[in-house]
């Protein structure tokens, strides 16, 4: 195995590529370049927490010469890349099902060569330590890119991460117990099987996430709205609200549009997604989207977050345009959480 070049970054960064093919001359992105880019973005997201394939889904994402360089170090070509996905860039491995990285604010211009980017970072530190909920982490910043099309389609040329300010090294990755995943609604996304999507398919789709929030947190139209992202026929579901409570099961149109029957008005919100991947598939299309909850101060309490994970969707073409057919949704868990739960589901007492 190659040897990981370790390159730890202080306050004074290099000019990176985003600044120098900038100023060249560009070329022209299309609709689904810049579409196509964004999936990217999205997928790095999920391999990263998920260190899937033991990080060769992370580094699948990068041309074959392709570099990442962060605070913890750097990386070039894919052998590297996996092998720093393993070892962790900046926090101890994850469940399968925990999420930790939110980029949002997603820039894409054309450049030489290709296209760059940028990319806003908060970090998420959901049910750790015990807790039910989550707290943002001390880690955020923004990544700055430089894309490449190749025959497999859009990759990562380089990206960096950018910390806000100056972060000190994190402790070594610490171990945790092997995982198995909850079954999940369907097999990975894979574009196997499925047809072509169009831009304006893309756009739609990502629609739907963007109003099933604003339908869920404001209760417009008496909950009219939240049901109308979904098929009459649509299922939805998710695990108990609280632990041992009865897991979350809506069958139709109407039992959904019950679910988000409470009026908050207009200025609420609470439900914030980000991360949308969406792939062809035989039904039409699949997805997923990470999500993150926050309770903004209210009645001199502190903005709080309440918790996050992500959902994995189905989506089908109607009449009326694309539909969720079927929505299941996982909470992020931490280690600790899984393991308190399999201690309280084997009568053992929790670890002190």
């Amino acid at each position: 195995m190659k040897t990981l070049r370790i390159v730890l970054l202080g306050l004074a960064l290099p000019l990176v590529p985003y600044q120098l093919l900038r100023a060249q001359a560009p070329a022209a992105l299309t609709a689904r370049d810049r579409i196509e880019i964004n999936q990217l973005a999205a997928r790095y997201a999920f391999a990263l927490d998920t260190r899937a394939n033991d990080g060769i889904a992370f580094a699948e994402l990068f041309a074959p010469d392709g570099e990442f360089v962060g605070v913890r170090g750097s990386a070039k070509g894919r052998d590297q890349l996996a092998e720093l996905a393993r070892s962790g860039i900046i926090t101890a491995k994850k469940p399968d099902v925990g999420v930790s990285h939110f980029g949002m604010n997603h820039v894409i211009e054309p450049a030489a060569g290709g296209a760059v980017g940028k990319e806003y970072l908060v970090m998420v530190d959901i049910a750790e330590g015990g807790k039910p909920g989550g707290d943002f982490s001390s880690i955020g910043g923004h990544y700055e890119d430089a894309y490449v099309k190749t025959a497999t389609g859009w990759r990562f040329k380089r990206r960096q991460f950018i910390p806000m300010k100056s972060v000190a090294p994190l402790p070594e990755s610490a171990t945790v117990p092997s995982i198995t995943r909850p079954a999940a609604a369907f097999a990975p996304v894979t574009a196997a099987g499925g047809g072509q999507l169009t831009a304006d398919d893309y756009l739609a789709i990502r629609a739907l996430a963007h109003t099933y929030a604003y339908g869920l947190d404001t209760g417009a139209g008496k909950g009219s709205l939240y049901a109308s992202v979904f098929t009459e026929d649509a299922e939805f579901h998710g695990p108990p609200a609280v632990p041992g409570g009865k897991p979350f099961d809506a069958k139709g149109r109407e039992a959904l549009r019950q679910f988000a029957l409470v009026d908050r008005g207009s200025a609420y919100v609470r439900h914030f997604m980000t991360n949308q991947l969406i792939e062809p598939s035989p039904e039409g299309a699949r997805g997923k989207v990470y999500l993150l909850v926050i309770d903004i101060a209210q009645s001199n309490k502190p903005t709080s977050v309440n918790m996050g994970g992500h959902y994995e969707d189905v989506y089908v073409k109607t009449a009326a345009g694309w539909r969720i057919k079927t929505r299941h949704f996982f909470r992020s868990k931490s280690a600790q959480t899984l393991k308190a739960e399999a201690d309280a589901a084997a009568g053992a007492s929790p670890a002190k």
